[in-house]
């Protein structure tokens, strides 16, 4: 074998891709964009005027409306704007199944010039849950898995009483917002336009007919008297709670509980 061949094969048995290193790491990018602004934790603006929501996660909310800054809120965007620095402002986006949600913002997973993936690196901090809204499901999976190191690490959010696992029939009063609920299934029910989860604690989880096509219905009617654990928003109704589950992810069966 010639020198210089031996050189080629040499360089190319230790050539390792970039992107490998990286967490969640893209197969394609779709566009390259300039970043204006951080906004929040998850939104910025790119300099053509666009917004951007970046997809798979949700970060705690600014202050607003006369409302405080939720906790890690200012270090989720200063996260963010940390990294789009690093980037020197240069982003890669990967465009969701849906580009727009109901703001008209532009929904894309975003990755660094070096092809890092923004998203990834929020959940690794505990600056951000991992959360899927249908149809926009690419790299959930892979969102989950960091989202539960950081939580094993009690990171950031994790380290929160908020975030911590509440049982559904002991949810302390006017309780609201993002959280991760455990509790038995008292009824199952299934109407023209959804279908009811009612979990001991007046809690009703509403799984849209939009949605349903993401789960496993046979499995769904089988949930009467199991103990599951469910992620999302609560909100308080005069008779009780209320949460909208939009996909299986969000929707976990776990051991019976020991009161």
């Amino acid at each position: 074998m010639r020198p210089l061949e031996k050189a080629l094969l040499i360089s190319a048995f230790f050539y390792v891709p970039t992107t490998l290193a990286f967490d969640c790491p893209a197969d394609h990018f779709d566009e390259i964009a300039t970043v204006k602004s951080v906004h929040d934790g998850d939104t910025l603006k790119l300099s053509d005027g666009r917004k951007i929501r970046l997809i798979g996660i949700n970060t705690p909310e600014l202050a607003r409306d006369n409302q405080p800054a939720e906790p890690y809120a200012e270090q989720a965007r200063n996260s963010l704007n940390q990294l789009i620095k690093q980037s020197a402002h240069e982003v890669k986006l990967v465009y969701g199944r849906d580009r727009k949600d109901k703001y008209r913002r532009t929904l894309a997973h975003l990755y660094l010039s070096s092809g890092q993936n923004i998203q990834a690196q929020l959940i690794k901090q505990g600056l951000a849950t991992a959360f899927t809204t249908p149809p926009n499901d690419h790299q959930a999976r892979c969102y989950r898995a960091l989202e539960q190191t950081a939580i094993q690490q009690q990171l950031g959010i994790w380290s929160l009483d908020n975030y911590q696992i509440l049982l559904s029939d002991k949810l302390p009063e006017n309780t609201k917002g993002f959280h991760r609920i455990e509790g038995q299934v008292l009824e199952i029910s299934q109407s023209k336009k959804s279908f009811w989860i009612h979990l001991h604690g007046n809690i009703r989880i509403r799984i849209a007919g939009d949605d349903l096509k993401y789960f496993d219905l046979n499995q769904l009617q089988q949930l009467k008297d199991k103990t599951i654990r469910i992620r999302g928003w609560l909100h308080p109704k005069k008779k009780g709670y209320f949460i909208n589950l939009r996909h299986p992810d969000s929707l976990s069966l776990i051991s019976p509980l020991k009161h």
